[in-house]
């Protein structure tokens, strides 16, 4: 334990002094290319009512900021500061004495390559200046903005009275840090709220919702539920069918500031519509407007919107035309129009028309019109550009992981919109990949592994049943039914496995944040091809034999091992050898299990439901809460159907055993946006699958595993677990479950991005397995202390569309570790783990 103290006493002491060196570089080198007569802004202070204080809700009204930071550094400043503004003359006058033939550098080398270099380093001192962050200099007149800003700011939040001002600090090496001083004084609160009725209809409807207000009397004066109020009642006026209203009819008046009291009015004055009649802009009280038609236009596009309509028909009210021929049914189509003849115009109902058609998949431009045909009559007119019925693409990306270290992948789709004239989508995708795989590592041939599959997919924009679900899942809720059916062959991963799936799925969405899905069937049938491989593939196994034969070579001779499946049958047939050596004959008896599991071919029969609640508005957003549930029942209708065989056999479909087990997954995230350039993300997720009936184990494809670059990053992929045993085996997996990450991610400069994590977690066994040993069971809360825990950090770099991920693991407490040293036992580069990943780990 003291050399393990030791060792992390000497890793800190060097990360200190490296962070030290940092903090010394910055100190000297962050003002490079501050002026003389300017101070660098090293830092905003404020302090409310004396106490300094900082609110992020205050961060948007600082006109200026200092420049940005990551773990206190403000490198992309320091990244600025590595360019040299002189280099670009420096190297054009170096270019001209490259090109005399007689310059040493060009004798040596030629004028090419000497121009090639100055050329570089010209671009490369633009490359830093470019993804750099020039610096901040104080600048009084921001300052003072700023001041009336925050002022700004404080009257919106009640404080009439508050006071503000700014001193300024200069520091040494032509620094500077902003203090803002800001007395609150006494908020104001509402005394009284008054309503000034104009119109009869807006009367009516502020009168009906009036309870829902965000002001109320008594409540501290806040800008923002004034905001939210205006908002809340334009919603209701344009969707109880006001079509003219506006937002900027709502006025608050009568706010008295300078009241002693510190009490304020309010005046809710709406007022009313104003209309150009002739020169004069008249005064017209708001009225109701009802939607008398209904046009869809299937095929509209901008070049022939003035050509004739050669197509049209009805259907439930609505009318559909075309420029050459309706290719929708209409019944159908219509489905995805919540806007109705004799209707109140609704915004509501524009939006679930414009989202539900944009879902189809089918059109790649939407646009809704009104037409005012009478004062409160309107014809809406939807224009939809239908996308080509047929399509293709070709999709390649670069792999890579702890499994398959290097490969490529393609894939080639073929897709069929509108396929039976009802807004289904028929795609047919090819992907294939070939790999560099560890486990192969004596080919010849750099790809050594591939892998090859084909899936057919049809989605139809509505459930697909022999009975009405309408009432149950209306159109609003998106409800659509996809059928999948596949198929895939691996050659030199692991077994070498053919794979046939089927799917028949439901989902629907009963608001933006929820989404469920049922799929009544997900069946998969896995065949292993190479079965006579396992013992290459799962060495370990191997070596226990040999190291059982090597024991007792008197008994078993050497010759045996040339056939282990012929090894372990003498030795199970052996009474003798069972008696004396019990736990030999254990071992032996264990691997012949685990070689039935690992090598039988298997139906998955499964019914699953899934249940996806996420509040994250779009991919911006980046403080939201994310959660997960899905359970899974496999083989209990299919075990149903089979027949019963004979003694304890398993049960089967054309000669294959039927699993049987339940599986559920729980997993909440949550990320807090702490500053717009850093981000907490938290991730839990448990895990738990019981076999019963049919099956005494989970299939392989369908258990747990812990490590890899979306996991536990400070083990391989399936290295770790299960419990506190350290089997040695190649593929170690397990039926419970439990992780837990947390990472700080941070902006560095430019594109590139940091982030420190840490990664907590295992798996175990539940069942009464014979194989499974104590250490790899859960038996209680105390197993709980062989949750393995990573440390590391990692580099990311955005791309825009994706983000390029490596992260650096450590292991920091090892579970296993039967010596006693389970904390940074192996906390150190050459145990590390590097993780090469695709966007974020969660």
């Amino acid at each position: 334990m003291f050399l393990t103290a030791l060792r992390v006493k000497y890793n800190i002491t060097i990360f200190l002094a490296f962070l030290g060196l940092i903090f010394l570089v910055t100190s000297c080198k962050s003002t490079k290319y501050v002026p003389k007569e300017k101070h660098l802004l090293t830092k905003n202070s404020i302090k409310i009512n004396g106490d300094e204080d900082s609110k992020e809700n205050l961060n948007p009204f600082i006109i200026q900021k200092p420049n940005t930071k990551a773990l206190g550094i403000p490198a992309a400043l320091l990244f600025y500061n590595l360019g040299n503004k002189d280099a670009t003359k420096k190297w054009n006058d170096k270019i001209i004495k490259y090109k005399d033939s007689t310059h040493f550098f060009t004798n040596i080398l030629s004028l090419k390559q000497t121009v090639g270099y100055a050329n570089f380093r010209k671009n490369l001192n633009t490359w830093f200046f470019e993804n750099g962050e020039t610096p901040v200099l104080l600048n009084l007149n921001k300052t003072k903005k700023t001041i009336r800003n925050l002022k700004l700011y404080y009257r919106g939040q009640g404080y009439f009275n508050a006071s503000i001002r700014y001193t300024i600090d200069t520091l040494s090496h032509n620094k500077a840090k902003a203090i803002y001083f800001i007395e609150t004084k006494n908020a104001f609160t509402i005394d009284s709220i008054k309503y000034k009725k104009t119109s009869a209809v807006i009367d009516s409807l502020y009168h009906l919702h009036q309870k829902e207000s965000f002001i109320k009397k008594g409540k501290p004066f806040k800008r923002q539920n004034f905001e939210k109020e205006a908002d809340r009642l334009t919603k209701i006026f344009r969707n109880a069918g006001v079509y003219h209203f506006s937002k900027q009819s709502i006025n608050f008046r009568d706010i008295d500031s300078l009241n002693p009291n510190h009490k304020t009015n309010v005046i809710v004055d709406i007022a009313n519509r104003f209309i150009e009649i002739g020169d004069s802009l008249v005064n017209v009280p708001y009225q109701i407007s009802y939607i008398k038609k209904v046009k869809v236009y299937t095929d509209y596009s901008y070049l022939q919107k003035d050509k004739h309509l050669k197509d049209s028909t009805q259907f439930n009210g609505i009318n559909f035309y075309a420029y050459k021929k309706i290719n929708y049914k209409t019944k159908y189509l219509s489905r995805s129009i919540f806007i109705k003849p004799g209707q109140k115009y609704s915004d509501n109902n524009n939006a679930l028309t414009r989202q539900h058609l944009r879902e189809l998949n089918n059109f790649k431009s939407i646009r809704i019109n009104y037409e005012e045909i009478s004062d409160n009559q309107l014809v809406a007119h939807i224009l939809v550009t239908p996308t080509k019925r047929y399509a293709s693409k070709i999709e390649a990306e670069v792999i890579h992981s702890n499994q398959k270290p290097l490969g490529i992948s393609g894939k080639l789709s073929f897709k069929n919109n509108n396929t039976f004239r009802g807004n289904e989508i028929f795609q047919l995708s090819l992907q294939g990949s070939f790999i560099n795989s560890i486990e192969f590592e004596k080919e010849s041939k750099f790809f050594n592994a591939w892998e090859l599959g084909i899936d057919a997919s049809f989605r139809v924009p509505r459930f697909i049943l022999p009975f009405k679900t309408q009432k149950l899942f209306p159109n609003n809720m998106t409800p659509k039914t996809i059928f999948t059916l596949g198929t895939s062959l691996q050659k030199n991963i692991g077994l070498d496995k053919q794979r046939f799936t089927g799917i028949i799925e439901y989902n629907w969405k009963p608001n933006k944040k929820t989404n469920h899905t049922i799929e009544l069937l997900n069946a998969q049938y896995i065949k292993n091809l190479n079965v006579e491989s396992f013992f290459d593939v799962y060495s370990s196994e191997y070596r226990k034999l040999v190291s059982i034969q090597a024991n007792n070579s008197s008994i078993f001779p050497i010759v045996l091992l040339e056939n282990p499946l012929n090894f372990i049958d003498t030795v199970l047939n052996d009474t003798n050898f069972e008696q004396d050596n019990p736990d030999d004959y254990q071992i032996v008896q264990n691997t012949a299990k685990r070689y039935d599991i690992i090598t039988e071919d298997v139906l998955v029969p499964a019914l699953t439901y899934q249940l996806i609640y996420n509040t994250q508005l779009n991919y911006k957003d980046n403080d939201f809460s994310y959660f997960r549930m899905r359970f899974a029942s496999a083989g209990a209708l299919s075990s149903l159907l089979a027949k019963q065989p004979e003694y304890d056999n398993p049960k089967q479909i054309l000669g294959t055993n039927i699993a049987q087990y339940l599986k559920l997954d729980l997993e909440y995230r949550k990320h807090w946006s702490l500053n717009p350039n850093t981000i907490v993300a938290f991730r839990s997720n448990i895990g738990v699958a019981f076999p019963y009936g049919n099956s005494s184990s989970i299939p392989f494809s369908r258990s747990y595993f812990a490590g890899g670059p979306n996991d536990i990053r400070a083990w391989r992929i399936y290295e770790l677990g299960p419990g506190s045993e350290n089997s040695g085996l190649e593929f170690n997996v397990g039926n419970l479950k439990l992780l837990g990450n947390l990472e700080y991610r941070f902006d560095i400069v430019s594109s590139f991005k940091g982030a420190f994590f840490v990664d907590a977690g295992n798996i175990w066994d539940i069942t009464d397995s014979e194989l499974t040993s104590d250490e790899a069971k859960f038996n209680s809360f105390k197993s709980l202390q062989n949750i393995a825990i990573g440390t590391g950090l990692g580099v990311r770099y955005d791309f825009s569309f994706l983000v390029f991920r490596a992260d650096l693991g450590f292991k920091t407490y090892e579970p296993y570790n039967t010596s006693g040293e389970k904390w940074f036992r192996s906390y150190n580069l050459g145990n590390s783990v590097l993780n090469i990943g695709i966007n974020y780990p969660f």
